[in-house]
């Protein structure tokens, strides 16, 4: 029975199992590394999109004029209710909250520390992806939180008394007494390190700034409508004259991280070129040689040299496409393992070691891994050009045997 070269060329890989076994473990070692790696990456830049857009700069920021370069306390949003309302209006927000910062000094007892004021609309800051994400309560009028840092260098407590004192928007003296109504840790290292949040409301009558803040937060239903979000407020009338710009403006130095990330899939992608190459052409080599009988009867039995190539090549093919079927299973398998309780890449770093601070934000370390359908598309394409390529030699080898000189080798 004439066995067709397909499956001549199956059996051929079951001859030596041992070395098949070895670069099947090779390929599929690299393929499940490219997953793995790309998993993580994956579910880092994810978190680093959802602290950019979620609690410090939102999907899309309004702003007064010059209010960004200067942060001076006057360059503020004048008609606060009136371009809240049109910007609410468009389909694609899912919310929108008012923002007054304000340097300040503290004073819990008799010395001062300088602090910033940030006034929030804190049923909106406090859902999910908000500046105060998973508070469980709003603030009350009268009432502050304070970021633990600062309440650890203050030494202030819960329930304390605490003076503030700062300038007004129209120039005047800002004074006041506050109650200490909790120590938060949240999302943004700004209030952690240097924060005393408010009510918006307790923050304009102190401020000086009825119906008016510095900053409006925007967030979108969906994340990458940023950009054009922007620019239909553009076009709004109770808008015209405020800055607008979408976070890839506010923070492009985030924006190039997220960009460059997917050069880390293809580094390791180098290693699973390699490991394929050396895996499948030592495997081919060996057995081209070790057959040379076998393609020398074939050839005399009047087997053209093209089937001999073509066997070899499709040698490469199949064991190639085994190992990236045994690296994408365990790379899935991985992903889904860890998919529901994350990574914690902080622990890598000690136990000390939560987040990482940038530019006001904190970036956390807990990774959920995800894949896309193109990680094992990359994969499988430089799989099978790599086993290709690692089967030129062992088929022009073959293609130029004599069937005198094989059957006699």
């Amino acid at each position: 029975m004439q066995f067709s070269t397909v499956r001549m060329a199956w059996r051929n890989l079951g001859r030596n199992k041992r070395r098949t076994g070895l670069a099947l473990l090779a390929i599929g070692v690299g393929q499940f590394a490219l997953l793995a790696s790309n998993g993580i990456m994956h579910g880092y830049m994810d978190n680093i999109k959802s602290a950019v857009t979620g609690p410090m700069v939102g999907h899309v920021q309004v702003y007064a004029p010059g209010w960004w370069e200067e942060r001076a306390m006057d360059l503020a949003i004048e008609g606060l209710g009136e371009v809240l309302e049109a910007v609410r209006s468009d389909g694609a927000v899912r919310n929108a909250a008012g923002r007054i910062f304000a340097p300040v000094l503290v004073a819990p007892k008799a010395d001062a520390f300088t602090a910033v004021v940030v006034g929030l609309e804190t049923a909106i800051e406090g859902q999910p992806y908000g500046m105060l994400s998973g508070l469980a309560e709003r603030v009350e009028r009268g009432r502050v939180l304070l970021g633990y840092r600062l309440a650890k260098k203050i030494k202030a407590e819960r329930g304390q008394e605490i003076a503030i004192v700062g300038q007004g928007a129209d120039g005047s003296l800002a004074n006041d007494l506050f109650v200490v109504q909790d120590i938060i840790k949240c999302p943004a290292d700004l209030i952690n390190q240097s924060g005393v949040v408010m009510e918006l409301a307790d923050a304009q009558d102190l401020f000086v700034m009825p119906d008016a803040a510095h900053m409006i937060v925007v967030r979108a239903e969906i994340s990458g409508v940023a950009e054009e979000l922007a620019e239909r407020f553009e076009q709004q009338e109770a808008l015209a004259g405020l800055d607008i710009s979408p976070w890839q403006e506010i923070v492009p130095e985030l924006l190039t991280i997220l960009d460059t990330a997917d050069y880390v899939g293809y580094i390791v992608l180098v290693l699973v070129f390699i490991a394929a190459i050396a895996g499948i052409t030592n495997t081919l080599m060996m057995s081209t040689f070790e057959r040379r009988h076998e393609f020398g009867m074939l050839l005399a039995l009047g087997s053209r040299p093209s089937r001999i190539v073509g066997m070899i090549v499709i040698e490469a093919i199949l064991l190639g496409i085994a190992g990236v079927v045994v690296g994408t299973g365990l790379g899935y398998g991985f992903v889904a393992a860890s998919s529901f309780s994350g990574i914690d890449m902080a622990s890598w770093g000690g136990e000390s070691v939560k987040d990482i601070a940038y530019s006001g934000l904190n970036l956390p370390l807990h990774v959920y891994p995800r894949l896309e359908v193109f990680d094992t598309v990359l994969g499988l394409t430089a799989v099978m050009l790599t086993s290709l390529a690692a089967s030129l030699w062992p088929a022009w080898y073959a293609g130029r045997l004599e069937p005198r000189e094989a059957l006699h080798g």
